[in-house]
């Protein structure tokens, strides 16, 4: 849980700050951290006295020395195997995502810096009269920066990748195992391989958007399913007093980071609460605690309310959820099945395991639950990727803006555990065949055989152990470093290449943009059309920009500019604009565009427009001084 509370005490002090007059920054972090340590510290001992037997249970769950080796083994190997394929993907540790959304999220960061202002609330970045957002990824990069003295944004942003893919996401994943198989040392070396070996999570968000947002709070949660696990025990047992409010500000943390994915944690908290009181009506009820059918009955029905809630109100605007169907009806159920998302190469063995794990959990009492949200999850994306155009496709997949990339990333999430649980169903069915095999007529003389070779097997005790670390390799070597992995990846790494085509910036322009804080005044504006990548140069450079985003505000004046600027010697519209904006300088970026879209009018042939004087050029690439308003 560490990673969503922390995401909701840093974000929620950028929240807190500027309404109690502070400027966001390490100290007001150190201080919410230091109080809510106290709260919980205070909850805990509270807790000990109410429930004393409580303290000892939880001690006995984690002295448990195979499970905790089994953890110190796991965690790293999954590290080492999920941080590997993202950084093939990277390539580079400063490379720039040649993506819609990376100039917003970059610029983001440096804004933050900038200002203080890291409040979710009211986000100035490309709305004057501020805007609601939610800054969590943001705000955890430039706390780190602020930390370490950093100044490196891409750089940070990727650490932030490596991050989030290879810590977060993979204790998640082991978090929830550990819950659903009773920490098994097996099912967490499982786990840990599986973690990092399908191609919707995490590395497909990587390349679509770029989504850094919806990419942590994927990552977030596993962690979060495993607490609500928690939180909905079986029959005659009694969650850990701390769940709960540790929960609480986890989903803090993912509200903050992206409330679409705190719509899915409700989707999996109704699943699970309905799942438990059925159970319960299922017990005969001599055997049901006391009011148990009560309680999960108010719970299950709270619960509904707040998703129907949910389901109406936290939906974007019909404008913004602008992605059709992409894909035939066949083709996308397919992906569901196999949790491979949006074409990418089908990686058999992980493919195979989530099945056979999803067939033993529909079977199993106390895992259907995770089955029915990995069937509705793959539901929702089969929706979002071949439904036709309409209302119904929008109530059903508006709150992920109808983006089938975005509901095939939370596949993994329940794959992931569901493989596991397919590696125990084959063994468990393999016995059984062998058994039934060995107990026929016509195999008598073979069952002689079997018994004999089983008993020497058993001598050799070790061999379970022996078979771990060739199971945990079979499952590495075509799962992470399988060939379709490495297809994947060649596919998703082209949004990161560096080159002289790259749609964003370009070596040159990346020269160029590094020289800008010896070329103009301190506190000059640039205009930038952000179609270009030159609105990278707030990032990167610590330069101000006529615009910071591809969506950005709407402000007369720059549309004046972005239609006209290079009319400024004669259009008599042009330079009050230019005046408003206090914008002495623009920037001439040539080429290909950020999504093949077209470059605005008055940034066209501002290499031969009048009223401009070249101050440097790099390739194609140049920085004018605007003479046209003296």
């Amino acid at each position: 849980m560490a990673p969503a509370i922390s995401i909701a005490i840093i974000a929620g002090t950028g929240v807190v700050a500027p309404v109690v007059g502070l400027a966001w920054g390490p100290v007001p972090i150190a201080a919410v951290t230091a109080l809510t340590a106290l709260v919980l510290l205070a909850a805990r001992l509270w807790i000990a006295r109410r429930r004393p037997g409580r303290r000892a249970v939880g001690a006995r769950r984690r002295s448990e020395p195979v499970t905790a080796a089994a953890w110190c083994v796991a965690w790293p190997l999954s590290a080492a195997v999920t941080g590997y394929t993202v950084g093939r993907i990277l390539n580079t540790p400063d490379a720039i995502s040649q993506t819609y959304d990376a100039v917003f999220h970059l610029n983001a960061v440096e804004w933050i810096l900038k200002t203080g202002n890291a409040s979710s609330l009211r986000l100035f970045l490309e709305a004057p009269q501020g805007s609601v957002y939610p800054l969590g990824w943001h705000t955890v990069i430039a706390a780190a920066m602020r930390l370490c003295g950093a100044t490196d944004i891409p750089l940070a942003t990727n650490a932030m990748v490596l991050a989030v893919s290879g810590l977060v996401w993979t204790s998640g994943c082991l978090a929830l195992t550990h819950i659903l198989l009773r920490g098994r040392p097996l099912a967490l070396l499982v786990a840990a391989v599986m973690a990092g070996s399908f191609s919707a999570f995490p590395i497909l968000l990587l390349n679509w958007g770029v989504l850094y947002p919806n990419f942590l709070s994927v990552a977030l949660l596993p962690a979060l399913l495993a607490a609500a696990r928690e939180l909905v025990p079986t029959a005659g047992a009694r969650p850990t007093g701390l769940v709960l409010p540790a929960g609480a500000l986890g989903v803090g943390g993912l509200g903050l980071t992206q409330p679409n994915t705190a719509a899915t944690l409700l989707l999996a908290l109704v699943i699970l609460a309905v799942a438990r009181a059925v159970t319960t009506v299922r017990t005969p009820p001599a055997e049901r605690p006391a009011g148990a059918l009560r309680r999960q009955a108010l719970v299950s029905g709270g619960l509904a309310a707040a998703l129907v809630l949910t389901w109406i109100l936290m939906r974007p605007p019909r404008g913004a959820a602008i992605w059709g169907p992409s894909y035939a009806t066949s083709g996308s159920i397919g992906e569901a099945i196999t949790s491979m998302a949006v074409q990418l190469p089908l990686i058999w063995v992980p493919a195979v395991l989530t099945f056979i794990g999803f067939v033993a959990a529909l079977r199993t009492d106390g895992y259907r639950w995770l089955a029915v949200l990995h069937a509705t999850t793959g539901a929702l994306y089969v929706i979002a990727r071949s439904a036709e155009e309409g209302d119904l496709r929008f109530f059903m997949v508006g709150i992920w803006y109808n983006d089938a990339s975005r509901l095939g990333a939370l596949l993994p999430v329940t794959a992931v555990p569901l493989a596991v649980l397919g590696i125990f169903a084959a063994a468990r069915w393999t016995r059984a065949l062998a058994a039934r095999l060995a107990a026929a007529q016509w195999a008598r003389g073979a069952r002689e055989r079997l018994a004999a070779a089983g008993e020497r097997v058993r001598i050799l005790s070790w061999w379970r152990w022996a078979a771990c670390p060739v199971l945990v390799l079979f499952l590495v070597q075509t799962g992470p470093l399988s060939g379709a992995m490495s297809d994947s990846v060649k596919t998703l790494e082209r949004t990161y290449m560096f080159s002289a085509d790259s749609p964003s910036i370009t070596p040159d322009e990346r020269a160029l943009i590094d020289e800008l804080p010896d070329l103009i005044d301190k506190d000059a504006v640039v205009a930038v059309d952000p179609r270009s990548g030159a609105a990278l140069a707030y990032a990167l450079a610590g330069v101000d920009t006529t615009l910071k985003h591809l969506l950005h505000r709407h402000d007369p004046e720059v549309y004046v500019i972005q239609d006209k600027l290079n009319k400024a010697a004669t259009d008599p519209t042009v330079c009050p604009a230019i005046r408003k904006l206090g914008a002495t300088y623009a920037l001439y970026f040539p080429g290909k565009t950020i999504s093949n879209q077209k470059p605005f009018p008055g940034f066209t042939h501002l290499d031969t427009a009048p009223g401009f004087e070249l101050v440097a050029k790099q390739g194609d690439a140049a920085l004018y001084r605007i003479t046209a308003c003296g």
